[in-house]
């Protein structure tokens, strides 16, 4: 079968940046890490494994620092993955084979759930954080029956969806409902990243929300966010002409361009009514402000602007919950210094918050996923027009080039797409 494959050596990625510096399509090189390849279709790895054929697979912001090399050599998490790599995990497909313990059959409609945690790496017993359903937080990503990864397509084991076929343990395969179409299924694992991020905080009537970056993550947020509740304010900070409208079109109350970042101090201050305090012209801040902030860049000057416009940390004394003064970070980004007096000074709590898994939402406690497809069925939300471009795989350089020049190809989701 054919596969995007990402190989790491260290002189291809020496090359692969020097090449990337003179033009963006250097980056995808025949000198680089990545190939269209010819490999081996996947096996049935157990009887508790399945093989998918892939019908779409979203290209996310982490497959993108990972091909234009966004990054430092010294990131931790390098320690807990494995190479070669087909990369893609917001992949979904049709159920091709079957391993005799699995609870689908072939030809079923499935969304894959990317985790390789204790139950796909046949770890036993399973670790604390598996077995509280916290799958992002396995304590196993380098033991049991699988290379080293934490989720497809970063294990040599576990190969993703920039493929024409990719394994998946029963547990990693979820069963579309038929009133899903694989366009709305295909935004599952960003829905589930966007709610697990708001679930972090206490978002309630009359919360004033920051989203900051209007990507996947930040549009699928606001979307999230005005849909599901009532008489909330979301203020939206926005790159691109098209981000700014696509954020309007999905409710937001206010988007403000991102540059220069002294002025989204200074609209969100006047927006709000707020004092803004000011030590030099070009770096404002606020006292009172936004009380959630949700920051899908997370880059040094997200960061500095952020704590600069959020609201000094409040705790509501009923539930001890924050009413405000919280960042919740989606995104990550090279390390850069950045002025945070404001974080010590206003208290506020900055909270990662790292994809999803077993969410409690509404009363009910089950997989985000199942939560999606619910909200999708009742027609509460829709995101899909966030989908603006797809490819087909062997076309793969110029996707990813779509993909990284928003401005230019008014880009936000971009999928590659399988001839069936």
């Amino acid at each position: 079968m054919k596969a995007l494959v990402f190989n790491y050596k260290l002189y291809r990625l020496a090359l692969s940046k020097i090449l990337g510096a003179l033009y963006l399509k250097g980056y995808l090189s025949k000198l680089g890490p990545l190939h269209l390849k010819e490999v081996s279709s996947p096996r049935l790895i157990s009887n508790e494994w399945l093989v998918i054929k892939t019908k779409y697979c979203g290209i996310c912001g982490s497959d993108q620092k990972q091909i234009f090399l966004d990054g430092n050599f010294d990131n931790p998490i390098t320690a807990l993955i494995s190479w070669p790599q087909t990369l893609g995990h917001e992949a979904v497909g049709v159920v091709d084979k079957v391993g005799k313990s699995s609870n689908l059959k072939l030809g079923d409609r499935v969304a894959l759930n990317p985790w390789v945690s204790c139950e796909p790496r046949e770890v036993k017993p399973i670790c604390k954080a598996c077995e509280e359903g916290n799958k992002y937080l396995c304590r196993n990503f380098t033991k049991g029956i699988l290379n080293r990864g934490i989720h497809t397509g970063n294990s040599s084991d576990a190969t993703g969806g920039f493929a024409e076929f990719f394994p998946a343990h029963k547990t990693m395969a979820i069963k579309i409902p038929d009133s899903v179409s694989f366009d709305q299924a295909i935004l599952s694992d960003p829905f589930s990243v966007v709610l697990h991020s708001i679930l972090k905080v206490n978002v309630r009537e009359g919360s004033i929300c920051g989203v900051y970056g209007c990507g996947n993550l930040g549009l699928l947020t606001i979307h999230f966010l005005k849909r599901i509740y009532e008489d909330i304010t979301v203020i939206a900070i926005a790159r691109f002409p098209h981000q700014i409208e696509m954020a309007k079109k999905f409710g937001a109350d206010l988007v403000i361009k991102s540059s220069p970042p002294s002025r989204v101090i200074e609209s969100v201050g006047d927006y709000l009514n707020c004092d803004i305090y000011y030590l030099k012209r070009k770096k404002p801040w606020l006292l009172e402000g936004i009380d959630f902030l949700f920051d899908t860049v997370a880059s040094a000057e997200t960061l500095e602007t952020g704590l600069r416009i959020l609201k000094s940390r409040l705790v509501d004394l009923e539930n001890n919950k924050e009413s405000s003064g919280v960042t919740v970070l989606t995104g990550v980004h090279v390390p850069k210094r950045f002025e945070w007096t404001p974080w010590y000074f206003k208290e506020i709590n900055i909270i990662g918050s790292n994809a999803f898994s077993i969410e409690d939402f509404e009363g009910i406690r089950e997989h985000a996923y199942y939560h999606y497809f619910r909200l999708l069925e009742e027609g509460t939300i829709d995101p899909t027009p966030i989908i603006s471009h797809k490819f087909l795989l062997r076309d793969y350089k110029k996707a990813f080039v779509v993909a990284r020049n928003q401005e230019k190809f008014k880009s936000i989701k971009v999928k590659f797409y399988f001839d069936q």
